[in-house]
C-alpha cells in the first residue's frame, strides 16, 4: 500500500519552505535595517537659499531654448518638446527665492502619442533685471491624483 502525506504534512513542509526562502531573500538577517518614519522625515541639512535648476529633459518633456544661463532683454523664445494632456505647456519665471514672479502656457503641435514641438514668445520687460528660473512642465490635469507635473528649466539672466 502506499503511503500519501496529510494534509498537515503538506503544510508542515509549506512552512518549512517558505523558512527557507525568507532566509535566503535576507528577512531578518543581521543586516536588516528598519528605518524610523520620524527619524527619515528629519532634514539631515540646512536647506540652500539656492534654489535648484530643474533639469533640461524629462520623460514627457525638453526644454530648447532658453539655453541654461542665457541673457535676455524685453522678450525672448522659448522651446521644446512635449506630450502634455491637451497640449498645454504651462511655464512660469521664479526670482532666487523660488517664487514665480511670471507664468503662461504655450500649446504644443499635438498630445498623447510621442514628443510634439512647442514654442512661445516670453515677455521679461516688467522685471527687474537679475537672474531669475524660466521653467516649462507638463500639465496635470488631475489635481495631483494621477502623474506628477514633469518640470524642465534653465537659469536666464534679464539684462
Amino acid at each position: 500500500m502506499r503511503s500519501t502525506p496529510t494534509v498537515h504534512g503538506r503544510r508542515l513542509a509549506a512552512i518549512a519552505m517558505v523558512g527557507v526562502l525568507a532566509g535566503a531573500a535576507g528577512c531578518g538577517s543581521d543586516g536588516a535595517v528598519a528605518e524610523d518614519p520620524d527619524a527619515s522625515a528629519a532634514p539631515s541639512e540646512k536647506p540652500s537659499a539656492q534654489v535648484s535648476t530643474p533639469p533640461r529633459t524629462a520623460e514627457l518633456i525638453t526644454l530648447a531654448t532658453p539655453a541654461e544661463g542665457a541673457k535676455v532683454a524685453d522678450t525672448f523664445e522659448a522651446s521644446g518638446k512635449a506630450n502634455s494632456p491637451e497640449a498645454n505647456v504651462p511655464w512660469e519665471i521664479q526670482d532666487s527665492t523660488g517664487k514665480a514672479v511670471l507664468d503662461g502656457a504655450a500649446t504644443a503641435d499635438g498630445w498623447m502619442d510621442k514628443l510634439y514641438p512647442w514654442s512661445t514668445t516670453v515677455d521679461v520687460s516688467g522685471l527687474e533685471p537679475g537672474t531669475y528660473t524660466f521653467i516649462a512642465r507638463t500639465d496635470d490635469t488631475s489635481d495631483g491624483e494621477g502623474k506628477p507635473a514633469e518640470e524642465v528649466g534653465a537659469k536666464i539672466t534679464v539684462e
